[in-house]
């Protein structure tokens, strides 16, 4: 079963779960956790088909640390800098410091895999590569304007060292400023026209204006969403979060995703990375074991009162984990836009998976025009609407298909990524397109269902060239392209199609 479908298989429909728990509850009994949120994946019903995988995401935040969710098994932190004078080395970034919490939440909450909650709370992109910019002062605690536009310029002078294809920024401008005298959105506007997709947390006061780079025209600005840790839609609202016209006229958000509820990663190797360890295992540990739990976590370096094991230890647990907002071990409840930025940004990891060609400009406009308006809300607050994370990835997935040639698979090519776009019309459980490009490997190069028979997928070419392919249906069903004029004997009494491109 699917996800989804995992955590709902006891009711027939959606409505007869949604009549008969509340506030998220099945799904906790289903993980044995009565703190638990809803992962993101789960929460916006993400198409799992994709991961971010081949998309690197740079995050402009505080600070950062090398999260496990970013580094285990695989360390996929393509870069970790500092941007502010005098830099900090590789060396600070190893320990955890105040700047480093809110960097850390943010750009696990996007592209962690769950490491530390053994999958449960990954991110939509948790395969996404990662490049991160530190743009807060560590003495003065501030990041200024200059900071802001100088690791937005970093990030366009890296971005085909490390292809980063997204950029996402939880930190803002002090005041309004107009963007002819803004650096901070002319440096996001230049990272736009380089390629790269921008998107902006849009703020969390409904009384404050908008400031750069949110109040820049053409980044994709998120505002908050509220939809109380339950996947019914008809539960959602806003999040307080800030809207209205830009001074210079442009109304922001585009759109508004989830910003509370959000599980957020404890910075590792603080108190309340260790305090929430101790407090789950203390509310899952028997009066036989409690006292071993104790005097480990005690080992840890955790305090925990005298005497606790011989009295209500599960309710002393319960309540610290309410005080502290914990959810699980080494994961606590946080809000703000500054999470809904990242979400929004997972999602457009998904889509430029789905459809490397994608520019800035269209996927915006999906965005925007595949989010789902919240009854009785003004547009004004949510812009298009609530984030829809499949039907933006079916979105751009049907603009490969879009002017399809009178003859395809036809070749494409996006900022030096140079492929081609194979459709097959058939009805299978899965189709794969092996070819000379590939070596004949009938699983690397998958095609994406959009419609019942319809499937679709750009494929790398490493030059131009003449290529022979096939298609494999079901996982051992090869087939020609009937679609391609071009066709040869493949030697065994069938034909291979043959692709030329320039």
């Amino acid at each position: 079963m699917c996800e989804r479908c995992l955590y709902l298989n006891e009711f027939d429909t959606l409505e007869e779960h949604f009549a008969s728990r509340s506030k998220g509850s099945l799904f906790r009994d289903r993980v044995h956790n009565e703190f638990a949120l809803l992962p993101t994946p789960l929460r916006l019903n993400a198409d799992p088909r994709f991961t971010g995988k081949g998309i690197t995401i740079a995050f402009l935040d505080s600070g950062f640390y090398p999260h496990p969710d970013l580094t285990k098994p695989v360390n996929r932190i393509r870069a970790l800098v500092d941007v502010t004078e005098p830099p900090q080395t590789e060396k600070y970034f190893q320990s955890p410091h105040v700047e480093s919490w809110h960097g850390t939440m943010t750009s696990v909450a996007a592209a962690g895999n769950g490491y530390l909650s053994k999958g449960l709370y990954r991110g939509i992109a948790s395969d996404a590569e990662v490049v991160l910019v530190k743009v807060m002062d560590s003495t003065t605690r501030r990041v200024s304007t200059e900071n802001l536009a100088k690791g937005i310029r970093w990030v366009i002078d890296h971005q085909r060292e490390f292809n980063i294809g997204i950029l996402s920024i939880s930190v803002g401008d002090d005041e309004p400023t107009p963007s002819s005298e803004s650096p901070v959105n002319q440096a996001a506007e230049d990272a736009i026209s380089s390629g790269i997709v921008v998107i902006a947390a849009g703020g969390n006061d409904p009384s404050r204006p908008i400031v750069p780079p949110a109040s820049a025209h053409s980044v994709i600005t998120v505002g908050g969403m509220d939809d109380q840790n339950e996947l019914d839609a008809t539960l959602r609202g806003m999040y307080h979060s800030t809207y209205g016209k830009t001074v210079d006229g442009d109304e922001k958000p585009e759109l508004i995703a989830p910003a509370i509820w959000v599980a957020g990663s404890i910075l590792p190797r603080t108190d309340q990375y260790r305090e929430s360890r101790a407090l789950f295992a203390i509310l899952r540990s028997t009066p036989k074991s409690v006292s071993k739990v104790i005097e480990r976590e005690r080992n840890a370096r955790y305090e925990i009162p005298a005497g606790i094991e011989h009295g209500d230890y599960k309710g002393f647990a319960r309540e610290r984990i309410n005080e502290m907002h914990y959810c699980a071990p080494y994961y606590k409840e946080v809000d703000g836009t500054s999470f809904a930025a990242p979400i929004v940004s997972s999602v457009v990891a998904q889509m430029l998976q789905a459809n490397p060609l994608l520019s800035h400009r269209a996927i915006k406009e999906l965005l925007m025009k595949t989010a789902e308006p919240i009854t009785d809300i003004p547009r004004e607050q949510q812009g298009g609407g609530a984030l829809e994370a499949s039907k933006a990835v079916s979105g751009a997935l049907g603009q490969l298909v879009a002017g399809i040639p009178s003859s395809h698979p036809f070749s494409a090519n996006r900022d030096g990524q140079r492929g081609a776009v194979f459709i097959c019309l058939e009805n299978a459980d899965s189709v794969a397109v092996a070819g000379d490009f590939n070596g004949w490997d009938s699983e690397v190069d998958q095609l994406h269902e959009i419609k019942t028979g319809q499937w679709v997928g750009l494929v790398h070419l490493p030059a131009p060239g003449r290529y022979r392919y096939k298609f494999v249906l079901n996982g051992d069903n090869w087939r020609n392209d009937a679609q391609t004029p071009a066709q040869e004997p493949d030697g065994f009494g069938g034909q291979n199609s043959v692709l030329t491109t320039d």
